[in-house]
């Protein structure tokens, strides 16, 4: 669960951004043609009532289910029928004729209908998903990180944060994290508990002690995601929570490695000795890797995509000691 619910949280949220990004599907103008098909056109005159066709009363349709099959054109034309091009609100107003608004049903495809894409299928069975979809994307709350479907594991194009601190992301993202936090403090009292046990020790241990930390300052990064602070030094610290919940996690994992090797004769029958030596070199493998990370950042300034695709690996691969745990133990009857 510890491993699974932050990467829920994490993929989950850049899964929900991308489809949020591009649904295109939408409310559309219902013109009331008398036949719906190409070629056919309503008429609206520009007057002043209308304000000259700026504010058309023109219904739309209730459902996703409900569009228009072909893409519906406009121009402006005279009583003749004769387009009027690049005609602007103020030409339309100081012009002599009289002018309409026409829209006509072409016989391109309207690929922003429903009906029209591979989803109308699922639509038939589960109108409700779409319809709320479209709620939440028109929401007037909703502001996405990015306007396009993005995978910052190999392009970097944003960060976590960007992504996870804003409506309606933040409501799938923090609970998750929350959650996380909760786990991971269980993790490490009961490996406390465990331990102390199996070593017949009555002492905490430095990795509890530096978990419980972890844990702690995730919590603090997750409540404040999102904050904006007037003052430097509290946008500093706030940023510094993240640093923290790193720096205590790795420490954590590492002297948590260092107790089971140094007792591991007394509990060889319990482990998997082939996932210990997997979690040790994996555990050494993220301390080289942070302190790599650690020097590149401090003696060069590297494109903004690579610092957020190192993001966004580097904290999925960090879930991956708790997966490790999860098999590391024999699993009894």
């Amino acid at each position: 669960m510890l491993f699974l619910t932050p990467a829920v949280s994490l993929i989950g949220s850049l899964l929900i951004n991308n489809y949020l990004a591009t649904f295109k599907f939408t409310y559309e103008f219902n013109y009331n043609f008398k036949e719906n098909i190409p070629g056919n056109t309503v008429r609206f005159q520009c007057k002043e009532e209308n304000n000259f066709c700026d504010k058309l009363e023109i219904e739309k349709y209730k459902t996703l289910g409900q569009c228009n099959l072909k893409v519906i054109k406009d121009n402006i034309i005279t009583e003749n029928g004769n387009i009027k091009k690049n005609y602007t609100l103020e030409k339309i107003k100081s012009s002599q004729e009289k002018l309409f608004a026409q829209f006509m049903i072409t016989d391109k495809l309207n690929k922003e209908c429903i009906i029209n894409s591979s989803s109308q299928t699922l639509y038939n069975y589960f109108p409700y998903f779409f319809e709320t979809v479209y709620k939440i994307k028109t929401n007037k709350k909703t502001t996405l990180g990015v306007s396009r479907a993005v995978n910052p594991f190999f392009y970097g194009e944003t960060s976590i944060s960007n992504i996870v601190k804003r409506f309606p992301l933040n409501y799938f993202f923090k609970p998750l994290l929350y959650l996380s936090v909760i786990l991971m403090i269980l993790y490490w009292v009961y490996y406390n508990k465990i331990l102390k046990e199996l070593d017949n020790s009555k002492k905490n241990y430095y990795f509890f002690s530096f978990g419980v930390l972890s844990a702690f300052f995730l919590f603090l990064h997750v409540f404040f995601l999102g904050w904006t602070f007037e003052s430097d030094f509290l946008t500093k610290l706030r940023r510094s929570y993240v640093v923290f919940f790193i720096l205590f996690e790795i420490l954590a994992q590492a002297f948590l490695i260092k107790k089971i090797f140094s007792i591991k004769e007394k509990i060889t029958n319990f482990l998997n000795l082939i996932i210990v030596y997997s979690k040790l070199l994996f555990v050494s493998f993220i301390c080289i890797a942070t302190v790599v990370i650690l020097l590149i950042l401090l003696i060069s300034n590297l494109d903004s995509k690579i610092d957020y695709m190192l993001e966004w690996n580097y904290f999925l691969l960090l879930l991956f000691f708790y997966f490790l745990s999860f098999l590391m133990w024999k699993k009894t009857n």
